[in-house]
């Protein structure tokens, strides 16, 4: 037997860390789609394979709340890796502004839509799960404000950006790229759209230098 198939029991089950992961996965999509309420233990199981109603959720989580809260937390360690990418050139010196603004932009676009289940769970655990989703919040937005702000604050000094309030500069930028996502979310993508985020992410980024 190799090593590959060692990882898969007799039965043919997967190991308990790759289920998990799987159940992850899933609820994230699922809250998303109908809200933590509208989603049945049966159906998170049957979702990833599991026999409905065995009970084999609860192997793995205590119940729904705490599978929220393992995704919250996978969501946020993720943040935090991407968040470091997304503002690596504004700390180098030896970068361009404008090509380092521009880089920055792409990857808060891109980061925005890996992130849509997650976006539309926010907004519908908001009422049930409220101090989880304040955490959530916190880590998404006021930390990322604060981790774009300081990524802005050297450039300010050396002159090469706006001589204005870094964290409000970090919000404007925030709120344009967060607009142009929902709007493409709400209406879909138009015909030229590669065109015209190249044209955003170029406009915005020259907006900001000095």
């Amino acid at each position: 037997m190799t090593q590959s198939k060692a990882t898969t029991t007799v039965s043919g089950r997967k190991p308990r860390g790759q289920t998990r992961h799987r159940l992850l996965d899933a609820g994230l999509r699922l809250f998303a789609q109908k809200g933590v309420e509208g989603v049945t233990v049966s159906e998170l199981e049957e979702s990833v394979g599991l026999k409905s109603g065995s009970g084999s959720f609860y192997r793995h989580f205590t119940d729904k709340e705490t599978l929220l809260e393992a995704i919250i937390e996978r969501e946020i360690e993720r943040a935090q890796s991407r968040r470091a990418m997304e503002q690596d050139a504004l700390y180098n010196p030896e970068t361009d502004i404008q090509q380092a603004l521009r880089q920055q932009f792409q990857l808060t676009l891109i980061g925005l839509r890996q992130n849509a289940a997650l976006i539309s769970l926010l907004t519908r655990a908001a009422d049930h799960f409220p101090a989880l989703i304040k955490r959530l919040r916190d880590a998404f937005v006021n930390q990322a404000t604060e981790a774009v702000a300081k990524s802005y604050s050297g450039r300010i000094q050396r002159g090469e950006l706006l001589d204005a309030d870094p964290r409000v500069l970090a919000m404007v930028v925030q709120s344009t790229l967060f607009g142009y996502f929902s709007a493409e979310a709400a209406f879909g993508k138009s015909a030229d759209a590669e065109a015209m985020e190249q044209a955003l992410v170029s406009t915005l980024a020259k907006m900001l230098v000095r």
